[in-house]
């Protein structure tokens, strides 16, 4: 279940391939101001990436994940 979402790409207008990385969102909590994750998560993921994805996608496979996650995204290759 994606809740959050953090947009680090350079070049923000390239949404036809990034890369994209979820982090179970409990490691945000370190983070000042950051929502608690309430409850018990009976699934988390730790961390998975893909790349090569559309912004769409990334959102949409995130989303998909069984515990909250965080989303990621990065520029695939800053060189095209």
């Amino acid at each position: 279940m994606l809740v959050n979402v953090l947009d680090l790409r350079e070049r923000p207008y390239r949404w036809g391939a990034v890369l994209a990385v979820v982090e179970a969102a409990s490691h945000d909590a370190e983070a000042v101001d950051a929502d608690p994750v309430e409850g018990p998560v009976d699934v988390q993921v730790d961390y998975a990436e893909r790349d090569g994805i559309s912004v769409r996608e990334a959102v949409l496979w995130a989303d998909r994940m069984e515990g909250p996650v965080t989303l990621y995204l990065y520029d695939l290759d800053a060189e095209s």
